[in-house]
């Protein structure tokens, strides 16, 4: 009898260590669009390390950068099916599952970070983010990502006013604001993947495209384009997300460091994002004969393109759901 008790003590024990040794052993796929040497990619990598010293190595990420897992929509519809548990998107990438995801992309929408910041992370966007929970399984470990205001870049035009872009093609994004937007100022939108943009501008395909210029540094596009506009017509906040069912299995101390250390990395790319864009426009024209213009039309751009957007995607974002971010960025405006 004495035996017996023994035996299954320890067979409750192994089982008990099985356990332990399970959750010691949990590894989260992360997979994202940037190239190493980005800020994104680098502040990835270390709140991956904080993640991993504050659990004394119980969760693990494996990191899979520069689009190895798929395009950017690809990997929101693999976290969605959990194929992957993490992933960093734009949110325009998130609108082919929530289309009012892509609202704070409408171009000219806002007159600063700070009130950008404020709208996204607020009650105004909250329905979005509720939905992509609800329906695609899907929650924010952070919603607010810097990336930074989007520029237009030309081969060979000097370009002020949206006149200036009759017709000239201009490379996009497969997402419908951007489509829409180039539509309005009256160019020519041509939707490339984000990989071959590059080779596009280099063989004359299209005639310019539009980033960040923390984008238009690291992928050298400058090298193949004779005119940086300082247009500033969008905002690209990016998020980080996850797999609700992966967050869910993880023990709750391991869930609160994970948002702790993704939401630090958050503030820590806004301030070092915003630094970086200013002095890698300094290095693109101290190094390159491109030149820079510095005081494009914005009105007129917005004038052409900012309605005309909310005019042919308010089926698509829903008219309640663009009321209601309009009549934030009113109230903050009026404060």
């Amino acid at each position: 009898m004495i035996l017996k008790k023994t035996f299954h003590a320890c067979v409750a024990a192994a089982a008990l260590l099985l356990a332990t040794g399970a959750q010691a052993e949990t590894v989260l796929r992360f997979g994202h669009p940037n190239v190493v040497g980005e800020m994104s990619s680098k502040l990835y990598d270390e709140f991956v390390a904080r993640i991993a010293e504050r659990t004394n190595g119980e969760v693990t990420i494996q990191v899979f950068p520069g689009e190895q897992l798929g395009k950017e929509t690809e990997m929101v519809q693999q976290l969605r099916d959990g194929v992957l548990d993490m992933t960093a998107a734009s949110m325009a990438a998130t609108s082919t599952l929530v289309p009012a995801m892509e609202i704070p992309s409408a171009p000219f929408l806002w007159q600063n970070w700070l009130e950008a910041e404020a709208v996204i992370s607020g009650a105004a966007m909250q329905p979005a983010f509720d939905e992509l929970e609800e329906k695609h399984n899907i929650i924010p470990l952070t919603k607010i990502w810097y990336w930074g205001w989007r520029n237009f870049t030309l081969s060979d035009k000097p370009v002020r006013t949206p006149d200036d872009m009759a017709g000239l093609k201009i490379r996009v994004p497969e997402s419908p604001v951007w489509v829409e937007m180039i539509r309005g100022i009256g160019a020519a939108p041509t939707p490339i993947p984000f990989s071959d943009v590059y080779t596009a501008l280099q063989q004359g395909t299209v005639d310019g495209q539009e980033n960040p210029i923390p984008t238009i540094y690291a992928r050298k596009f400058y090298e193949v384009q004779g005119y940086i506009v300082m247009s500033r017509h969008m905002l690209q906040n990016n998020m980080i997300l996850m797999n609700k069912d992966s967050m869910a299995r993880l023990d709750p101390r391991h869930q609160r460091i994970i948002l702790e250390e993704v939401g630090a990395a958050s503030a820590k790319m806004t301030l070092l994002q915003q630094r970086a864009e200013e002095n890698m426009l300094k290095e693109i024209a101290a190094t390159t004969e491109i030149t820079i213009i510095d005081d494009p039309d914005r009105a007129a751009f917005a004038e052409r393109s900012t309605e005309a957007v909310f005019t042919a995607l308010a089926e698509r974002w829903g008219e309640d759901r663009i009321a209601a971010v309009r009549e934030a960025i009113e109230t903050i405006r009026g404060q």
